[in-house]
């Protein structure tokens, strides 16, 4: 369950489980990974996935981005803006990253909405969960029926 992280009269910022945060992640299907590079600053891109259990599981072309996994910890974000109420959330998951065996990935449809090989399929495993939520506060009705 939510925990408020800040107790004011406005929108509250919430601390989110990680069962919450697990289950807005299965809502959607695109996220951003980020991984480190050599001296360079770190590569950020979306990526459509599916969730596996607590598995983040994504197709990728070979190149920088599956070069760089394989040596160092990643990043996934996933996140839901809703720019007119002000609120949202945002869940970031660290862990480490491994290409799949087809076996491991056969039960899954992990489809790319663009073209080009994407022979690789990648599994994210989660070392870290961590979301929070922007929440407004909740309009109370007075006795006499004015908000």
């Amino acid at each position: 369950m939510s925990t408020p992280a800040d107790d004011r009269s406005g929108p509250t910022l919430e601390v989110m489980s990680r069962e919450e945060c697990f289950q807005l992640v299965a809502s959607l299907s695109i996220g951003r990974v980020a991984v480190g590079r050599h001296e360079e600053p770190p590569l950020v891109v979306p990526v459509n996935y599916v969730l596996d259990g607590e598995v983040i599981v994504f197709r990728s072309d070979p190149g920088t981005k599956v070069l760089a996994l394989r040596e160092q910890p990643i990043s996934f974000q996933v996140d839901f803006v809703d720019p007119f109420h002000q609120t949202g959330w945002s869940v970031l998951v660290t862990g480490v990253a491994y290409e799949a065996t087809p076996v491991e990935v056969e039960h899954l449809t992990v489809e790319s909405w663009v073209g080009g090989d994407k022979e690789h399929c990648v599994r994210v495993m989660p070392m870290t969960v961590s979301g929070r939520r922007i929440r407004l506060p909740e309009i109370r009705m007075s006795d006499r029926g004015y908000l």
